[in-house]
């Protein structure tokens, strides 16, 4: 439907071509794998104790036949390198406040 006192709706109007190329791009940006997975991590976030209780769920769902072992595998190898992930991250953490405390700077990685 035509805006007031327009000929054609704003996605056939030829003067808004611009317009629209921007409103694509847009939309498709928000529709990308990258948004949605970042979406879906702010929803998800779990904690050391949400995996435990994931796995075990999934162990004995495998078990009784429930669950594809190839799913349970995935999910304990996800698992595995979040809490890989996490505890590297906390070493790093523990490292630098050990560095600050010893009055030297950090030291330079390779990698």
């Amino acid at each position: 439907m035509p805006d007031a006192g327009a000929s054609f709706c704003r996605w056939h109007d030829p003067n808004r071509a611009e317009e629209r190329t921007a409103w694509r791009r847009k939309g498709g940006a928000a529709r990308s794998n990258k948004a949605r997975a970042r979406k879906q991590l702010a929803e998800h976030l779990m904690t050391i104790n949400d995996l435990d209780a994931l796995l075990c769920s999934a162990l004995v769902k495998v078990a009784g036949g429930k669950l594809d072992p190839g799913v349970g595998t995935a999910m304990a190898t996800i698992a595995k390198t979040i809490t890989t992930i996490r505890t590297t991250g906390e070493l790093e953490r523990r490292l630098e406040e050990l560095e600050r405390a010893a009055g030297i700077g950090p030291i330079r990685r390779i990698g």
